[in-house]
């Protein structure tokens, strides 16, 4: 049986997205290491991670040598951009309240013609010297640290030093060893999508005043969101001739039974905004459906030599096209973990698995904060929401990444993973973004019970700017990022969501105040941890005599 078995150094299930760019780091990395990609497809067919972000383009720059190949490959990505439409879905575009950039953005991110990209992967890979096997199925998985894990295949026996799993939710090894865990009972949802051909371009619609509003720049460039109640629309471009749509819901607030492609189309026509992307000429192409997207494995690095990346690792929504980003990290912490093996480092590779472990759980469950308060499908409830998102990645997770700051610390050793995580869930309870949850609830209680949740889904539009100071520690690939720093861009998260809560409720009750009012208000806030209640700043406002301040509005626009 031995003479079988293909022996390397390292055994990748899976030659898609993650899995690939996991070979090219690794190779570039140690040349000397003999690859394996081993992956049951005998082709690539389009699928989603079609919107990347920052951190990828950070990622696929110094550690895969891609930026060349991702500027002239594929498209530029212009932010995310988000559309807001009446409970009836029927404004027009041009009406409906948008939030997105009028500026391109100084670091970059792309969208990935998924077919291409992990075609020209595996090929790239090949160049390199990475044995890429594809038609190549997996029978049985046994594991030895001592002498090398087996992999039976439909192309024979692999023995390895390390193995990794990125076989995506089919998950051999996770299967195998019962980690795959279902979050669908705390965020479930599923998605249906589709490539379409000869969509109306965004640019070209709407007069020259909605054109000029984002400078002419290119909505069509962006990650397009259409938010809804209890479910939002994609539209991502793929190449000058084809985008992705599709609809990720939540099923615990609508329930969306679409069949095939056709009455995908017939859903999406529903929509007036859609109506005018989807013409006549439109051509639909490979419609797919996925149920219970959320899930996470219970553990993503072993001492025993195995890991799992991308969807095999974890996957919770595509709102916000966290994917990208999540695979970004976990490859880099598999690469940095096999090289303290190989150094021999055996104590420090124990700590940081235990460290990094801890830090992807952190990941997951702060980013699911973020996606899980925003199918509401409101325009207030995203400013307060959004700006603070933003200022959360831009000023600590993409800088955290670029830095590679995930958790260890050499006077950690001898921590539990117990013990980790019991520091890193006080952390999670007390930090901005759950305060932040708890503002966009009060406001959205207070917008329900005065009948105006959607009194400006029509007719607004947020020019989505950062400032220097948000974007420091992005611009300086988080050099200068520490717990010190991470607390100020915290405190200021806080700040601007309760300004923007608070400007709402004044705005809807007509009240003026002056400047140093509302930044008593909001420090009166502050005091509790993003716990406090909106009413009593609300009151302090309302105290405040008429003929002594100014608009609210026109002081947030100062």
């Amino acid at each position: 049986m031995s003479a079988d078995n293909t022996t390397c150094d390292l055994l990748i299930i899976g030659a898609s997205m993650a899995g690939s760019c996991l070979a090219r780091q690794l190779k570039l990395k140690h040349p000397d290491m003999n690859i394996v990609q081993i992956e049951r497809k005998t082709e690539f067919a389009p699928w989603v991670g079609e919107s990347t972000l920052e951190s990828f383009w950070d990622y696929a720059v110094r550690h895969l040598d891609l930026g060349h190949y991702l500027d002239t490959h594929h498209l530029y990505k212009h932010g995310l951009r988000f559309f807001f439409d009446s409970p009836k879905r029927d404004l027009p575009i041009e009406r409906m309240s948008e939030a997105g950039r009028s500026w391109f953005h100084g670091t970059p991110s792309h969208q990935l013609d998924r077919k291409r990209f992990d075609t020209d992967m595996c090929e790239m890979n090949r160049a390199l010297g990475v044995d890429v096997r594809l038609g190549c199925k997996v029978k049985g998985i046994e594991l030895d640290v001592d002498h090398g894990h087996l992999v039976d295949t439909s192309q024979g026996r692999f023995r390895c030093t390390y193995l990794v799993d990125a076989a995506g939710f089919a998950s051999p090894l996770g299967r195998k060893l019962n980690l795959i865990e279902s979050l669908d009972h705390r965020h479930p949802v599923s998605a249906y999508w589709a490539r379409f051909k000869h969509t109306a371009n965004l640019d070209l619609l709407g007069d020259m005043e909605w054109r000029s509003r984002v400078c002419h720049t290119s909505r069509f460039l962006s990650t397009v969101h259409f938010m809804y109640r209890g479910y939002w629309i994609w539209v991502i471009p793929l190449n000058k001739d084809t985008v992705s749509i599709g609809v990720t819901m939540k099923t615990d607030m609508t329930n969306l039974d679409i069949k095939d492609g056709h009455a995908f189309i017939q859903f999406l026509h529903t929509h007036q905004c859609m109506r005018q992307l989807i013409t006549p000429h439109t051509e639909i192409q490979g419609f797919h459906r996925m149920k219970r997207l959320a899930r996470r494995a219970k553990q993503t690095y072993s001492t025993q030599r195995w890991f799992l990346t991308g969807m095999a690792a974890a996957f919770m929504d595509p709102l916000l096209s966290p994917g990208s980003a999540f695979l970004s990290d976990t490859n880099r912490m598999i690469g940095d973990l096999i090289a303290t093996d190989r150094a021999g480092r055996s104590t420090e590779y124990a700590d940081k698995v235990i460290a990094y472990n801890n830090y992807s759980r952190f990941w997951f469950e702060s980013f699911l904060l973020h996606v899980r308060g925003n199918y509401h499908g409101i325009y207030d409830l995203h400013r307060v929401h959004f700006q603070a998102l933003l200022m959360h990645c831009f000023g600590i997770i993409l800088p955290t990444s670029m830095s590679e700051q995930w958790g260890y610390d050499p006077g950690m050793t001898g921590i539990t993973a117990d013990q980790a995580w019991q520091e890193t869930s006080r952390i999670l309870d007390h930090s901005a973004i759950k305060g932040i949850h708890n503002i966009q609830e009060q406001l959205h209680r207070y917008l329900r019970e005065r009948d105006c949740e959607h009194g400006r889904n029509s007719d607004q539009f947020w020019d989505i700017e950062l400032g220097k100071e948000v974007m420091k520690h992005t611009r300086t690939s988080g050099r200068h990022l520490n717990k010190n720093e991470i607390a100020s861009v915290e405190n200021q998260m806080l700040r601007i969501s309760y300004r923007q809560a608070l400007t709402r409720m004044a705005e809807i009750e007509g009240i003026s105040c002056n400047e140093n009012t509302m930044e008593t208000a909001v420090n009166l806030l502050m005091s509790n941890d993003g716990k406090s209640d909106l009413a009593s700043g609300l009151e302090l406002l309302r105290n405040e005599p008429a003929d002594q301040g100014f608009s609210l509005a026109e002081a947030v626009a100062a």
